[in-house]
Order: C-alpha cells, then structure tokens, then sequence
C-alpha cells in the first residue's frame, strides 16, 4: 500500500560561515561608502549603500530558507517568503544522507547557499541510507547538482533519475530525508 504524500515544512539558516559572508557583504558597503562620501555625490553615497544592501539582503536569502516537501517535489522560498520552481518528485530516484565535514564542503559542493552547479559525486564512506533504500553512488567524479547548502555536517542527497542531483542542509536531516523518502513512495 503507497503512504500519502507528506506535507513536510522545513527550514535552512545560515552557518558561522553565511553569516561572514552577509558581515563581509555589509562592511565592504560601508568601506566604500565612506570612501565615495569623501570624493562623491550623496547620490552616488547612497546608489553604493542600496547596492550592498541588496547583495547582502540577496545573501541572506540564499541562506535563510523555507523548504516544503509535498507531492509536487521540494519548493524552497528564499528569505522564506520568496518561492523558486519546485525541484521535481518525478525526478527523484532516490535520497540518503551525506555527511560533508568543514573542511570539504567548498571544495566539494564549490560553495554556500542557493545555486546550481558541478559538485564531486559521494564516497561511500559519506552515504548513510535513509528507511529502507540502499545508498547510490555514482561513476562520474562530478554531475550538475541544484544545491542549498549553508553549512557543513550531515545534509541530504536526492538522487535524480537524469542528469541532476539535488543537495540541501536543512535544520533536522533526518527528517526531511524521510519526507523525501516518503514523497518518493507515495508517487510510485
């Protein structure tokens, strides 16, 4: 008998690490704006300022996520409130954990927050599998992934059936690996 599709809230905050990035983002505003009031126009002091507070704002935003698991797949809001397209269940084929230490996460994944691109496949020493599943590595050292990563440790790994793998780091793993394993069941 197939489990309903579970509606699953979940969430990301930024790490030590995101939380560097924003200050960065912000002092580098401030740096230049100061510079630019001595030699500028109040004008362009405040173009600067609204400038790297949108980068700073658009970093934490890629960062601090809301993610709901439900039929249609995984559709992350970023800041929490501003929905991206769904990442599709009929493109899942499986999801395990992955546990990435810090001091391999930029070089793996090449980066925080919410973004795609080539991340190296699993070892088999990082895979855990969640419920009942066998854990999926695979043969190519880097694949496409769409990633919402935004700190080290355990995250989970949704397998896809084409090209694409999906990668996240939500507050509680293990939850929101069964909400996955759980919407993958209820489709089938």
């Amino acid at each position: 008998m197939r489990p309903e599709a579970p509606f699953y809230v979940g969430r990301t905050r930024p790490s030590a690490i995101g939380w560097t990035r924003i200050g960065l983002t912000l002092l580098a505003g401030a740096v230049l704006a100061l510079i630019m009031a001595q030699r500028s126009t109040a004008l362009g002091v405040l173009l600067v300022v609204a400038l790297f507070a949108a980068l700073a704002l658009w970093t934490w935003m890629g960062q601090w996520t809301r993610f709901i698991v439900d039929e249609h797949g995984l559709t992350v809001s970023l800041g929490g409130f501003l929905p991206r397209r769904a990442w599709p269940l009929e493109d899942f084929r499986t999801v395990q954990l992955r546990e990435l230490p810090r001091s391999t996460v930029g070089v793996t994944l090449g980066g925080y927050g919410w973004r795609r691109g080539r991340a190296s496949t699993p070892k088999l020493a990082e895979l855990t599998p969640v419920g009942s599943r066998k854990v999926f590595t695979l043969d190519d050292l880097q694949r496409p992934y769409r990633m919402l990563v935004t700190r080290e440790g355990t995250m989970v790994e949704i397998i896809g059936r084409g090209t694409t793998q999906y990668i996240l780091s939500p507050e509680d793993p293990h939850a929101t690996a069964d909400a996955v394993d759980q919407a993958i069941r209820a489709r089938r």
